[in-house]
């Protein structure tokens, strides 16, 4: 039985929608994670830049609390503090430590080149308050790694990670300032293991 004409650009109609869709599922979260690390990554340098450069040596990028005007994530909530920052493993592992003496929640979340969100830790988890992780890249031989008693190893899904995070905020101004302490001693280093 001949193909008709019409079959035959059905097919290619076909074929090209599930490729376009295929591709769009595929690429459109890892640029859309290019684009947030690179701003993030600026922002960093900018922020280090205006005061000084203590913000240089960590690695980490404290925004003000969110407000109306505010969308550097999406939907940010007014109820929380974030810190963020991007870790390159391209070079090897990194370590992320922080002493988060917040009494209300917190985590911190771990998310891949492709948005997928690989790991959390928050106040539940976290032993004493005390965040101690080394990030490794993938196909890392961790057999070779000297990572200290207590730290956590984590291994990340791609080279580039984005960490975020979420300190729950109260009207009381000394719970702001609190949570604001607390998150300034989230340390991004490069220090080999």
């Amino acid at each position: 039985m001949p193909v008709k004409p019409w079959q035959r650009w059905l097919a290619v109609g076909l074929t090209v929608a599930v490729l376009t869709h295929l591709l769009t599922v595929w690429a459109l979260p890892r640029l859309i994670m290019r684009e947030a690390m690179a701003r993030i990554t600026d922002e960093t340098a900018t922020q280090a830049r205006a005061q000084g450069a203590p913000q240089a040596a960590t690695g980490v990028y404290l925004p003000p609390p969110t407000d109306h005007t505010q969308r550097r994530i999406v939907m940010p909530s007014p109820d929380l503090l974030y810190a963020t920052c991007t870790l390159d493993l391209s070079k090897g592992p990194m370590r992320v430590t922080a002493e988060v003496a917040h009494p209300r929640y917190w985590s911190v979340a771990l998310y891949g080149a492709n948005s997928d969100n690989f790991f959390v830790v928050n106040e539940r988890s976290a032993a004493a308050q005390r965040l101690d992780l080394w990030v490794v890249p993938p196909g890392a031989d961790r057999s070779a790694m000297n990572a200290e008693r207590g730290s956590t190893v984590v291994d990340a899904p791609s080279r580039k990670v984005l960490l975020l995070m979420r300190l729950l905020l109260t009207d009381d101004p000394a719970d702001l300032a609190l949570a604001k302490a607390s998150r300034s001693t989230l340390r991004c280093d490069a220090s080999a293991l």
